[in-house]
């Protein structure tokens, strides 16, 4: 059955990983005790995280599920949209957010009960949402391609108003996180040719560096980002070859190093320290780089 591949993984907060695997559930897997099946779902989820103790999904058709005890039972519901939902975030006050097409959910009881922003109402042809990434009183929305409105927003909670910080005309932003509490890494993909990016924003001034890619060849895409104690992992879309390449972001070098290979998109990545767990598209792999790495079957 893990053969399969999976949409989705968090870092578990006791041990292991929780996983997302496509049209089977949500699975909770580590080295020492394998894969457990938790929650039966048809729906794909495409973002598993921790928001305060609780731990959410967020996926297609505007899907959204919670867990308030390490993943053992788990409550659904859906937002009023067709939309995918690539990206939920919040802090451990009880403050969550989520994205449909346009418009951000918000929620300031830990998902029991949401209200809508709608950053774009000024705009005749909106972006449409991708990623999201909050810090302090300040929530980054990453967008689709779009050749006018496209890129980096930053939208005030305070004052309810947005600004574009980082423009984009032929790239989405597909992920984002927020790093020493000074930098936006984001991670970006192309359409069409190899103009995928890793750049860095910074939060104060909106400058921005372009990380290097080191000695693989220019990605079309880049989709995932992920750090635990300042160590940082970035995923790629798969190559005409069928793979993709599982990054480490050497930041004070400002490059990226390659580190492993995946079958398929490398859709999500989730690490404790060095450790990782990437959510292919055909595979799901598991990596101890000091080791032996192997696949998660």
């Amino acid at each position: 059955m893990f053969h399969k591949g999976a949409t989705a993984v968090a870092s578990a907060k006791h041990s292991g990983y929780f996983v997302a695997i496509k049209r089977e559930g949500i699975f909770h897997y580590s080295l020492e005790q394998g894969w457990t099946k938790l929650f039966q779902l048809k729906n794909k989820i495409c973002s598993i995280t921790y928001i305060g103790d609780y731990l959410f999904g967020a996926g297609e058709r505007g899907t959204i599920i919670r867990s308030s005890d390490q993943g053992a039972t788990w409550s659904i519901s859906s937002f009023p949209t067709n939309a995918t939902i690539w990206s939920i975030t919040g802090r451990t006050d009880g403050f969550v957010c989520a994205h449909g097409k346009h418009c951000i959910y918000i929620s300031e009881d830990f998902g029991v009960s949401w209200k809508i922003v709608k950053p774009f109402s000024g705009l005749s042809h909106p972006p449409v949402i991708r990623s999201l990434c909050l810090h302090e009183e300040r929530l980054y929305i990453g967008t689709q391609i779009h050749e006018v409105h496209g890129g980096v927003w930053a939208y005030d909670l305070a004052a309810e108003s947005a600004c574009l910080i980082k423009k984009e005309t032929g790239r989405m932003t597909a992920s984002m996180i927020a790093f020493e509490g000074e930098w936006l890494v984001c991670a970006m993909g192309s359409k069409k040719g190899n103009h995928g990016a890793v750049n860095l924003v910074n939060i104060h001034t909106n400058d921005e560096i372009q990380i290097r890619q080191g000695l693989v060849e220019n990605e079309e895409s880049f989709l995932d980002v992920s750090e635990d104690n300042g160590i940082i992992y970035v995923t790629s879309a798969q190559d005409r070859d069928g793979f993709s390449r599982i990054y480490r972001l050497d930041f004070f070098e400002r490059e990226l190093k390659w580190f492993d290979t995946i079958k398929g998109h490398g859709f999500r990545v989730a690490n404790q320290k060095e450790n990782f767990f990437c959510a292919g598209l055909y595979e799901c792999k598991f990596v101890r780089p000091y080791e032996q790495p192997a696949a998660a079957h």
